[in-house]
């Protein structure tokens, strides 16, 4: 009944064995649970008592003695029940081995004998069955003691597990976590949150947010003392400041605060939550940025648009007046996305007029500049506008609509202040019949050289052919001012 469940007691070295458990509980439950056994019992041990009284002879001086050990294991065994059936049996058997074997005994005091047997064994009988049930009491309670002690053996291995499962959520969380006390010192803090302060986590144990990053005491120490005295939780807190990870770095946090109860009405604490946005916050700035430069580009490009189409007048057929304003707008288009290809931090020279000479590269006779020059936007544009008016005006009336070629010389002249020269001359064309009236695209090139770049232009026309000279401040062609744009 009570030897079915192991009998192990948790201790600090590991299970123990109990002290309860013995082979006796296991045999009183078998026989306890078998009604044959509780009746076999007694009467196979007083058969045996028997056998013992016969051996002993009729004169033994204390002819009970063999049927008591009957009793006790039969009363130890089998219970009550058994150590009564046991008892009965020995008085009967005793009564019948007086009478047999002690015929010289008064009658009288077989009675007596057995009457003072049986008020013993009744007694013993007893005892031992209060002391049984005080021993099957004591082993029930160790029973559902043990069923406990591991049922909270089973809750504290849980218990340990799920902490370790939080400690490990804890400190590989990939956002700032920490916890101060009511003096707002750190208590915990992860290791998140630790690299974001630009110490250790040892470091921060005992000490104040601005006592590693005095930035924060201004910014911080107010939302926190409302956090502790009135119990608000704050959210989207951004602040900014130095660590000692990156010094001269400004570094920006989106934090939330609140407060941890531990039982009364005041916060004994607050918790923190930390994320590091200063990358966010930079490609903000960034996007900023870029959205006014587009915006700034835009309104120069739309200006632009609307001086090729001012300078671009009206003359003859519609389909001349169109294809002329397409083609500069083209012009414009291409440059547009040079610059765009350099994120409009300029563009070289030579790459612009490579890129508008590319058709006609076996007739023109490019001399480079002896180094790189790079121009700013608005001289890009420029220069754009002047090399596709140029080779337009070529290709219609010029050299380029025969059998002439182009020689085009570039310069850099290192005087006090350092000039581009570019060198336009038509060699071999067709004759030019005399001088013609200046015409829109000769404008559009005065306006850019002498606006734009701040230059000098000698545009000749001569018999031989064209000859344009542009000479231009690099000071100029390089500037970075916002309003240095075509036209």
């Amino acid at each position: 009944m009570f030897a079915e469940k192991p009998s192990l007691i948790a201790g600090s070295t590991g299970f123990v064995r109990s002290p309860t458990e013995s082979r006796w509980f296991a045999l009183r439950g078998r026989f306890r649970s078998h009604p044959a056994l509780r009746l076999a019992l007694p009467v196979t041990l007083v058969a045996l008592a028997v056998v013992a009284r016969i051996l002993l002879g009729p004169w033994y001086a204390a002819p009970f003695i063999p049927f008591y050990p009957a009793i006790l294991v039969s009363t130890l065994v089998g219970g009550r029940f058994a150590g009564n059936f046991s008892l009965a049996l020995s008085l009967a058997c005793s009564g019948y081995l007086f009478y047999h074997l002690s015929g010289a005994l008064e009658v009288t005091d077989v009675p007596v004998a057995l009457a003072m047997f049986g008020v013993v064994a009744l007694t013993v009988i007893e005892i031992l069955v209060q002391l049984t049930s005080l021993a099957d009491r004591l082993r029930e309670r160790e029973v559902h003691l043990l069923a406990q002690a591991e049922e909270l053996s089973r809750r504290e291995v849980e218990t340990a597990e799920r902490l370790g499962e939080l400690e490990a959520i804890y400190e590989q969380a990939p956002i700032g976590l920490g916890f101060l006390d009511d003096e707002l010192r750190f208590v915990r803090i992860n290791r998140a949150l630790a690299e974001m302060n630009g110490h250790s986590v040892e470091d921060h144990i005992g000490k104040s947010a601005w006592d590693l990053v005095p930035d924060l005491r201004a910014s911080a120490e107010p939302l926190l003392r409302s956090v502790l005295d009135c119990g608000v939780v704050i959210n989207e807190v951004e602040l900014s400041g130095e660590t000692a990870a990156a010094p001269g770095n400004k570094r920006y946090w989106k934090e939330m605060f609140y407060p941890v109860r531990s039982g009364g009405a005041r916060a004994g604490g607050v918790g923190i939550l930390c994320e590091d946005i200063t990358e966010a916050k930079l490609a903000e700035e960034r996007e900023a940025l870029l959205i006014g430069e587009v915006d700034h580009r835009a309104k120069n490009l739309l200006a632009v648009v609307q001086s090729v189409v001012q300078l671009t007048r009206y003359q003859g057929e519609p389909a001349a007046f169109k294809a002329a304003i397409v083609e500069r707008i083209q012009a414009l288009g291409r440059v547009h996305a040079l610059l765009a290809a350099h994120r409009w931090s300029g563009v070289g020279l030579e790459e612009i007029i490579a890129q508008e000479l590319a058709p006609f590269a076996d007739a023109i006779d490019v001399r480079h500049l002896p180094q790189p020059v790079q121009l700013a936007p608005g001289a890009a544009q420029a220069l754009s506008m002047v090399v596709h008016e140029l080779l337009t005006n070529s290709i219609k009336y010029g050299a380029l609509s025969s059998d002439g070629h182009v020689l085009l010389r570039l310069g850099l002249e290192l005087a006090d202040q350092p000039m581009i020269s570019f060198d336009w001359t038509e060699i071999d064309g067709p004759p030019v019949a005399g001088p013609r009236a200046q015409g829109f695209g000769t404008k559009l090139i005065a306006t850019a050289v002498q606006g734009t770049l701040a230059g000098e232009l000698d545009y000749e026309l001569r018999s031989e052919g064209l000859r344009c000279r542009i000479r231009f401040p690099r000071s100029a062609a390089e500037s970075r001012t916002p309003g240095a744009t075509f036209p």
